[in-house]
């Protein structure tokens, strides 16, 4: 029995009862309208593009960037995948799936590799992109990708990832974007290396013959050719505009004296000439388009049951032919609403029947709640206010949101939800802690978790084993309080974990782990981190299995088994990179591994490089225990490399923070080392005096050994062979007093040599 709305098969989902389907209909580019102004200068501005990677069409709503696109896309032979993102697309795994399987659709295969990586939870978003260059690649055929609405997506790891896919598509592969605003992607860096072809309102803009053909075509009212001029200079050439004065000016008694009325901005012609429109017709006509635009994006079995009708698919059809904002797409029967027409006619809607809006996108949740459709439910339910509903739908599916790396989504909707709301369902509460702690917000953290001590006074029968065990988790992990408080909490969240909450255990044991290490008791973390690793659900809890990786690759670099912390710090990243967190709190505690692990080895630019991106994200209003431990070893990594300066200001940040913390467990130890070690440096790079200047060519060299240049590096700057650089190195060796790069960095530096011109003796 077929429910009336196409389904795909769950990707990404983590569990039963966690599938998160996708919608088909944003899979399929809107069908060719016949009719359309023909226009060859757009066409030709995209042709001429074909040599760039990626095309921007950029222009505010109502300029026809999607016709324009799919009319020349139907006029060559090339493969076309299209998908029409929306908000829920900020998530990395989301938005490739879409992607993906839209690519699948020009020929089964072509996504299936990128597919079987996105539905395993574990490795990279680059993996899955690299495996999706390659369908294409293999595929041979010219391809066209477009990414339709692409102005809602604004995560950054996700425009990342689509930078990412722009170096690596191949050559018979273009990517179009369709966007409101110019997305946050490095455009002038894509301009500049010609990768990048644009094309923008002032574009798409009306010229006055286009706007005489559509008025030809479009209108049956008998406009002079100056007073469309007139219309097309105080529209600008929006189409949209023209449009809608195309509409209007077919109800009005004087049409040529009604254009030299018309002006005002975009905004308020859309405004007035949409109510007058909507007036113009018929009162079942006009009911049912008001209440379908509130829907957005629907098929006629969704209006029939939302807007309790048995005929929408006549007056879809009917509204189609009339070309009344309502476009339809060509898979599975779903229908949309021109965006710019539905925010209008919501507003009148709800003028003309107050009330009605909310009722229907309640109706519309729970008819896609029915069908699998969560993320599509959640939307109109909180559009409808319904916080009971929005709560419920949260409580179900907050873990695999979590867990497939959506937890900015679930952060998204909870402020949907008053605080009443949250304390009666404390699993939001955690759920939602767990979130920001993942994310890295703190304040939201320390709001949710007040949130689930009051559902603990308030509602303690349904503070349930899992609230209790990650509520304490969450305590652990981020350290919200001194360490030592945090150990007991993570010794508390395992108890409850492994006696009524083994969903839980993964996380509870990881930030048990977490808390022992930064208290000191290495062997106890080491083994607590490890039966987090080894539980069998552990590959299907991404986030907690990250974590224990990541406190795994710590304990076993500060004991010197560089071997085993790199395999531990690596998988952290993929786990991390699996679910779109890299630059993220929980993406951070692998980078501070990685950097950790690159520190012992000797490869002290990468392990600066990982540590200082760390602490970056790590960086809060308020002070917190993680922070200061990255900054004290990255003030180890920068003085052993002879960045003593740099070194001194970090460890005074890492002494400040720790100064606003209580019990800091062993940071503060640590933190004494590094003073110790920073000590020592220094005196030595301020003992004995210079036995002869450097020469103007060692002083070169001198400078540049200052950065994480190799040597062979350093000769491609100087245009010197590595011999001759290797030659230099020595001769400022001795002239210093010194025998490493790191010495010889802090002694030039004591010295004054890094920054000046010329050699002082």
């Amino acid at each position: 029995m077929t429910t009336g709305l196409p389904r795909l098969e769950s990707v990404g989902a983590s569990g039963p009862g966690e599938a998160l389907p996708l919608a088909e209909a944003k899979l399929a580019p809107p069908r060719p309208r016949p009719g359309l102004v023909e226009r060859p200068r757009i066409d030709h501005a995209l042709d001429a593009g074909g040599g760039a990677a990626l095309t921007l069409v950029a222009a505010p709503a109502g300029y026809g960037k999607t016709t324009a696109v799919r009319a020349w896309s139907a006029s060559r032979d090339a493969a076309l995948a299209w998908v029409v993102l929306d908000a829920g697309e900020n998530d990395p795994v989301r938005l490739w799936t879409y992607v993906a399987t839209a690519v699948d659709g020009v020929r089964q295969g072509l996504g299936r590799g990128a597919l079987r990586r996105l539905r395993v939870a574990g490795g990279p978003i680059e993996g899955p992109i690299d495996e999706l260059a390659d369908g294409i690649a293999v595929f041979g055929d010219e391809l066209v990708l477009v990414l339709d609405d692409l102005q809602v997506v604004t995560d950054p790891e996700c425009l990342a990832s689509i930078e990412y896919l722009i170096k690596r598509l191949p050559a018979n592969a273009r990517l179009i974007v369709i966007t409101r605003t110019d997305p946050a992607l490095r455009l002038p860096y894509l301009r500049a290396g010609g990768d990048l072809a644009e094309l923008r309102a002032g574009e798409l803009a009306f010229t006055a013959s286009e706007a005489r053909e559509f008025f030809g075509k479009r209108s049956t009212v008998e406009l002079e050719a100056d007073e469309i001029e007139l219309l097309r200079e105080r529209t600008r050439g929006w189409p949209a505009a023209l449009f809608l004065a195309a509409l209007w000016l077919h109800g009005v008694d004087d049409p040529h004296g009604a254009v030299r009325q018309f002006g005002g901005d975009h905004r308020f012609i859309a405004e007035y000439l949409s109510n007058e429109v909507i007036c113009a017709l018929a009162d079942d006509t006009r009911w049912f388009l008001l209440r379908a635009a509130v829907l957005g994006r629907f098929t006629a079995k969704l209006c029939d049951d939302v807007l309790r009708r048995t005929d929408s698919a006549s007056i879809l059809a009917d509204l189609e032919r009339a070309n009344l904002f309502v476009g339809r797409s060509d898979h599975g029967g779903w229908y949309e609403v021109h965006s710019l027409f539905a925010e209008f006619a919501r507003f009148r809607l709800a003028s003309e029947q107050p009330g009605a809006v909310p009722a229907i996108h309640r109706r519309a949740a729970r008819w896609l709640k029915a069908r699998g459709l969560a993320v599509e439910a959640v939307e109109h339910a909180a559009a409808a206010g319904d916080h009971q509903f929005v709560g419920e739908l949260l409580v179900e599916y907050h873990l695999p949101l979590i867990r497939t790396g959506a937890g900015r989504t679930l952060l998204r909707w909870l402020p949907s939800l008053p605080d009443e709301d949250i304390v009666a369902r404390p699993e939001l509460a955690v759920g939602g802690a767990t979130a920001a702690t993942m994310l890295g917000r703190a304040f939201q953290r320390r709001r949710l978790l007040h949130l689930a001590d009051r559902a603990q006074s308030e509602y303690p029968e349904r503070c349930t084993a899992y609230v209790r065990a990650v509520a304490d988790m969450v305590r652990a992990s981020a350290v919200d309080g001194d360490v030592g408080q945090a150990v007991v909490d993570g010794r508390r969240a395992v108890a409850v974990a492994r006696a009524d909450a083994e969903a839980v255990l993964v996380a509870a044991l990881a930030g048990y782990a977490r808390a022992l290490y930064l208290a000191g008791d290495l062997d106890a973390a080491w083994e607590n981190g490890m039966q987090a690793v080894e539980l069998p659900d552990a590959p299907r809890q991404p986030p907690g299995h990250a974590f224990a990786r990541s406190t795994l690759a710590l304990v076993a670099a500060d004991r010197g088994r560089s071997a085993t912390a790199r395999v531990h710090a690596e998988k952290a990243k993929e786990l991390v990179g699996g679910v779109g967190s890299s630059r993220t709190w929980l993406g951070a505690n692998a980078s501070a591994a990685l950097g950790a692990v690159l520190a012992v080895e000797g490869q002290l630019g990468d392990a600066e490089r990982e540590l200082a991106g760390a602490a970056h994200i790590f960086r809060d209003e308020v002070a917190s225990i993680h922070h200061a431990w990255v900054l004290v070893n990255l003030a180890r990594v920068r003085c052993r490399r002879g960045r003593l300066a740099e070194a001194a200001a970090t460890l005074a940040s890492a002494r400040e923070a720790l100064d606003e913390l209580g019990d800091s467990g062993r940071v503060p130890s640590l933190a004494d080392e590094v003073e110790r070690e920073l000590q020592r440096a220094t005196g030595r790079a301020d003992s004995g005096a210079m036995l002869d200047a450097p020469s103007a060519a060692e002083l070169a060299v001198l400078r540049l050994l200052a950065s994480d240049l190799s040597a062979r590096q350093i000769g491609g700057e100087l245009f010197l062979s590595p011999n001759t650089i290797r030659t230099h190195t020595r001769a400022i060796y001795r002239k210093l007093a010194v025998n490493s790069r790191a010495d010889a960095v802090a002694r030039a530096d004591a010295l004054g040599l890094l920054g000046e011109a010329k050699s002082p003796m």
